[in-house]
């Protein structure tokens, strides 16, 4: 079973026909759809027919309980604490006619999850594989709860893959710190900006180079340019993956949906080259359509 540890969200999309008509109504269409990076992973796993489980954090609501469903549908086995005072989480997110994405995160029950809410046991005598969604590492609590995760994956020989998740809040602890909290994992799942804040050069080649100091396996994201991946820090070979041409409707969710099929993939013994083009066909799957599933 491949666990997922992190966020989990109602993403409300936000979206114009035209410029705002200041100070009275404006019409235009909101969606409330699921979300949250670590719960998109769960899904896109269990999508590929494996077996998935997720850990996180919603509010007691009727938000929660909504997401706890569509887990279960989804095929998620679902590890849900309940924060009795912060809600939900939620993100609103604004996409633009390229399908780029700005979003606003507001976090509530995510930022409260502790290392209580990790199910220590089940880890041990049920996971082939521990995901951690970076948003988890920049708070103290989930901090807490995410390195516990790790730090019990990596006792009982379980591979640990982190996401760094948001190069703007890699910027506000350093990148170093950052590199410390992921200690243990043997796979990073880093996009070119966060790559970028990680290694301080934009060079694709030289970020994954030097990643792979850090961590056996680093797979790098370039969005429309395909991805770039090693498999040991022994070996300067550099594996890329060819871009999926596809038709960009919305990012939001592409980076989970790449690292759920770089995940599968590679846990199957593919191989590093297979599990990027895995990557990159889920990741253009995901853009493809509105929402981040």
């Amino acid at each position: 079973m491949i666990f997922s540890i992190g966020d989990i969200m109602i993403d409300a999309y936000f979206s114009l026909p035209g410029p705002l008509n200041p100070r009275t109504d404006t019409r235009g269409c909101i969606e409330l759809v699921p979300g949250g990076s670590a719960a998109n992973f769960a899904v896109w796993v269990s999508r590929l027919g494996a077996q998935s489980a997720f850990v996180g954090r919603v509010g007691d609501d009727f938000l929660g309980s909504g997401l706890k469903d569509d887990l279960v549908k989804e095929g998620v086995k679902p590890y849900l604490a309940r924060d009795p005072s912060l809600g939900t989480g939620r993100v609103g997110v604004l996409v633009s006619e390229t399908g780029e994405r700005d979003m606003v995160c507001d976090r509530r029950a995510n930022a409260t999850l502790c290392e209580a809410d990790i199910p220590c046991d089940d880890i041990v005598a049920l996971a082939s594989w521990v995901h951690i969604s970076g948003y988890a590492l920049f708070e103290a609590a989930p901090r807490a709860a995410a390195r516990r995760a790790i730090d019990v994956a990596v006792r009982a020989g379980v591979p640990v893959s982190v996401d760094p998740s948001s190069y703007g809040f890699i910027r506000g602890v350093g990148a170093e710190a950052f590199l410390e909290m992921c200690r243990g994992a043997s796979v990073i799942l880093p996009n070119l900006d966060e790559g970028i804040v990680l290694t301080g050069t934009d060079d694709p080649e030289q970020i994954v180079s030097r990643l792979s100091n850090r961590f056996p396996v680093v797979a790098l994201k370039l969005g429309a340019r395909g991805s770039l991946g090693v498999a040991s820090a022994r070996t300067s070979n550099l594996v890329s993956a060819e871009p999926v041409d596809t038709i960009q409707v919305d990012t939001n969710g592409a980076g989970d949906a790449f690292n759920a099929g770089f995940v599968v993939e590679y846990l199957r013994g593919t191989g590093l080259a297979q599990a990027l083009r895995r990557g990159n066909e889920l990741g253009a799957l995901a853009v493809s359509r509105r929402g981040a599933r």
